[in-house]
């Protein structure tokens, strides 16, 4: 997985897309890759952030299921 840019690049980045310029032209005047410019474009308008939300679900599954607390309360 590629690394985050600083937040002063990527600042510029979105300002620049926001104003439509060209990827190729955003890309040459930041100084990093076309490819990246698509991405963070991408990002933007799927998830409106310039980096997706974490997909990774964190801590303990469950023991019961909800359907299953029920039952067992009653």
């Amino acid at each position: 997985m590629p690394r985050r840019l600083p937040d002063d690049i990527l600042h510029r980045i979105v300002i620049r897309l926001a104003t439509a310029e060209p990827v190729a032209s955003i890309a040459k005047a930041v100084g990093v890759a076309r490819e990246t410019v698509y991405r963070i474009k991408r990002n933007i308008e799927l998830w409106g952030v310039a980096y997706p939300p974490p997909t990774v679900k964190l801590g303990r599954s469950r023991l019961l299921l909800p359907y299953q607390e029920d039952v067992s309360v009653g």
